[in-house]
């Protein structure tokens, strides 16, 4: 069997390897296809992982621009030009980009035998900011997009729970929950940091949708000195930094892909940060799983999937608009952290995801 499985993000790309090498697993002829431009630095990318092929792709400059619909366009539009050449039995596509999905439908129609699994990492244009109107041009065409083609796909994947509760709206057929995961078991690990100050750690994206403000709110409201280490970077960057350090102390690592740089890191704090603006449909992001990994509760505000897991395994706090923090609460959450491994143990391992994987494929093909 020859299998095709292809994102336009790097973002999406250790996603992309686990399911590449569940199909090679399973014996499959399989090719996996990535963007030669950086999203993140709106540039050619300098280098890409061998085992994947990347597709040039028109650059933009803007996220929200008609320049950034017309490079997705074009490498969906390339992208099943090769699948043309290529004759897969099976195409598993991560949208968005939500032109994907529209091209899918296109191919579908002219072979109807070739089975398509569409995994939803992101919901456009649901996961965009609040303020933003999202019934506009281009936001509703993005929706549109996606929800007027679903329906070419054999079986339909969301990356959370959460994002079903739109999708089954869009989608007649069966959907199925695969969640993000990290290899290996959670580290069990000594804490490093102090009791007389609330380290916490802020990890990924300084973009757009996180809250900065909330952020600065929430941990000015702590009744304890805090130190926040934070580990990325992103176009708000300066901003963020700025505003953080007028409220706590900020120690700036920059972007950090060594594993072990970051859980020394890891090491020094008592909770991670996972607080986006109000109104985004995110369920569980992929910096909660680090953080759960390594032992550390969060501090949260989005709904859904992540929302569920604290309450389910006292995994951390979950804030609303007047929740004060204890310092010494969370400290002690830390201390005490095996409900926060436990809840990574049993949800989030590259085992489990690979088992979801397997199933989710014989599904489609049995």
């Amino acid at each position: 069997m020859k299998t095709i499985v292809a994102t336009c993000f790097e973002s999406n790309e250790e996603r992309l390897s686990a399911v590449s090498e569940m199909c090679q697993k399973k014996g499959f002829e399989t090719k996996a296809f990535t963007s030669d431009f950086s999203h993140m630095r709106k540039a050619k990318r300098t280098s890409v992982p061998d085992r994947f092929i990347a597709l040039a792709t028109r650059p933009y400059k803007k996220n929200l621009s008609i320049e950034r619909i017309l490079s997705h366009r074009h490498f969906a539009k390339d992208l099943f030009a090769r699948i043309e050449e290529e004759k897969p039995d099976l195409i598993w596509l991560m949208a968005p980009a939500n032109s994907l999905i529209y091209e899918a439908r296109r191919y579908k129609e002219n072979h109807p035998d070739t089975k398509i699994i569409i995994d939803i990492i992101d919901m456009w244009p649901e996961s965009l900011p609040y303020k933003i109107n999202k019934n506009v041009f281009p936001l509703n065409i993005w929706r549109n997009v996606r929800s007027r083609n679903l329906n070419c796909a054999d079986l339909l994947v969301s990356e959370c729970d959460l994002y079903q509760n739109i999708l089954k709206k869009e989608y007649r057929g069966k959907i199925e929950t695969l969640r993000w995961a990290r290899e290996g078991k959670a580290v069990r690990n000594d804490v490093n940091a102090s009791d007389d100050v609330v380290s916490l750690c802020y990890l990924g994206s300084i973009n757009n949708i996180i809250d900065t403000e909330r952020i600065a709110s929430v941990i000015s409201g702590i009744d304890m000195p805090v130190v926040l280490h934070v580990i990325g970077e992103g176009e708000n960057t300066g901003r963020f930094l700025d505003t953080l350090k007028t409220v706590c102390e900020v120690i700036y690592h920059g972007a950090i892909r060594d594993e072990d740089r970051k859980c020394k890191i890891f090491d020094l704090c008592h909770a991670g940060i996972n607080i986006y603006k109000e109104g985004l449909y995110i369920g569980l992001t992929v910096k909660c799983i680090d953080y759960f990994q390594h032992g550390l509760p969060i501090i949260n505000n989005i709904k859904g999937d992540t929302w569920d897991l604290v309450e389910k395994y006292s995994a951390g706090i979950n804030v609303r608009k007047d929740t004060i923090i204890d310092g010494r609460k969370l400290i002690a959450m830390k201390k005490n952290n095996g409900n926060v491994l436990d809840l990574f143990d049993e949800n989030l391992t590259k085992d489990i995801f690979y088992e979801r994987c397997s199933e989710i494929i014989d599904e489609v093909i049995k």
